[in-house]
């Protein structure tokens, strides 16, 4: 693999202290019919049978990553979409529940199905799970962060043969880099600045595999922002900088951050 690409290393991912990765599937919906029978008001809309496409987000974190770099592969999360499709798509949540199906009793529900179905692994990682209706629960996400886009190949390394992330492909990423609300805006459009430039220069357009020197997975891809990010930021700016998260599709994404017990 290449060298990093310029100015890409003066804070290096080895520098920085204890990270946490975080990962969130969206792409998991089942469609359904309910009622609220609880609501004081008997006029309330939500009291009367309707239905809607509800939307499912599953979110782990972990402070260090297994091979080829994830804290999970999406795949392993496939069991949650099956338990959705058999036992609640095209159902009437009313005959299913003795509980008011609100979309966070549901969220509820889902975790106590994932903690005690999915692998132990898994289930010590589970960070939330998100219900809403219609649009996929991470597209309302961090309205308010800076971000940027740009268009990339690439394929993981040492992955069973035959899964598809192995096979030379490609992603139309999207890149959110959170700043603390405060940050004044002068630096906060310096920051956006520097990254957007790197991205069109460094990352757009290429094989991650031919300019970056680790896995290109969404988890490491992440962090190794967050760190050229600091890399290019004084000692204000790096305060403001609290996270970077990495979409490699409108429903996926990976997120690192320094962790919270890392003192910072």
């Amino acid at each position: 693999m290449g060298p990093h690409p310029a100015n890409s290393t003066r804070v290096a991912v080895s520098d920085l202290a204890q990270g946490r990765y975080c990962i969130g599937d969206g792409s998991f919906s089942f469609a359904a019919a309910h009622r609220l029978v609880t609501l004081p008001d008997a006029e309330n809309k939500a009291a009367r049978p309707h239905g809607h496409t509800f939307t499912v987000e599953v979110q782990l974190a972990d402070t260090e990553l297994r091979a080829p770099g994830f804290v999970a592969d999406y795949a392993e999360l496939a069991p949650v979409g099956e338990y959705l499709k058999r036992e609640l798509d095209h159902r009437d949540l009313n005959d299913l529940f003795t509980f008011d199906t609100t979309t966070d009793a549901l969220a509820h529900h889902i975790t106590a199905w994932f903690l005690a179905n999915m692998p132990p692994e898994r289930g010590r990682q589970l960070q939330a799970v998100d219900v809403g209706l219609g649009a996929a629960t991470g597209a309302r996400q961090h309205v308010d962060d800076e971000s940027f886009t740009f268009e990339a190949a690439h394929h993981l390394e040492g992955l069973p043969d035959g899964h598809k992330c192995g096979w030379h492909h490609g992603h139309s990423y999207r890149v959110d880099l959170r700043l603390d609300p405060q940050t004044h805006p002068g630096r906060r459009a310096r920051l956006h600045a520097l990254l957007a430039e790197y991205l069109d220069r460094h990352l757009d357009h290429r094989d991650l595999n031919a300019v970056l020197p680790f896995q290109p997975t969404s988890e490491l891809l992440a962090e190794h922002l967050y760190a050229w990010t600091l890399s290019q930021a004084n000692a204000q700016e790096t305060a403001a900088v609290q996270a970077v998260r990495v979409w490699e599709s409108p429903r996926r994404w990976a997120e690192f951050t320094q962790d919270e017990r890392s003192g910072r």
